[in-house]
């Protein structure tokens, strides 16, 4: 046999070896990427809490009680909702559209709780208020994964962040944070700022 023909069979064993450690190595940073990614969300999501609202609460009252103080809340906040907008009070409806959001929220109308957040959005666009912005973006993300929909989710806890961190909330913005880890948002959206 030459050498010649022996050299063609080295070049494809060249070849085959070179793809094969190019995949091997792949499949070792991909392996490395994922045990980083997974201890770096375990440890912010012991750290931070899953919500921005405090974690305790106070003892719940009687049921009776609790249901007449709701239907009272729920027609005092009603009503404050129409005089602000009667008045153009553009400062408090951002904040008063989220709290009836809230309220929907907790008797289980997740329908009229996005129309809140949604319109709480607006108005605090208008208003500038970035605070009760990215609460209400928070809010209407968890609402969209709850309802099946994580890239719409992602989209406004994105959006949530970047407002905490406009106007330097960093307690908020670590939280948000670790919710768009938790929930599989893309990293490149996390992977900036502060």
């Amino acid at each position: 046999m030459s050498p010649q023909a022996a050299l063609p069979v080295d070049v494809q064993l060249v070849l085959i070896t070179a793809s094969v450690i190019a995949l091997l190595a792949t499949l070792i940073g991909l392996v490395i990427r994922s045990r980083a990614r997974r201890r770096r969300q375990s440890v912010l999501a012991a750290a931070l809490p899953l919500t921005t609202e405090p974690q305790a609460q106070a003892p719940e009252p009687a049921p009776v009680q609790h249901a007449e103080a709701a239907a009272i809340d729920a027609g005092a906040l009603r009503a404050a909702v129409k005089e602000a907008e009667a008045e153009g009070n553009s400062q408090r409806l951002p904040g008063l559209y989220f709290s009836l959001a809230q309220m929907h929220i907790g008797e289980g109308d997740t329908r009229a709780a996005g129309d809140m957040l949604r319109q709480s959005i607006r108005a605090a666009t208008t208003a500038g208020t970035k605070d009760t912005h990215a609460k209400a973006r928070v809010a209407l993300g968890d609402l969209s994964q709850a309802s099946g929909d994580p890239v719409t989710a992602c989209e406004h806890w994105q959006i949530a962040r970047k407002l905490f961190h406009e106007i330097g909330q960093k307690v908020e913005f670590d939280a948000v944070d670790a919710r768009m880890l938790r929930n599989g948002c893309p990293s490149d959206w996390v992977l900036t700022d502060f």
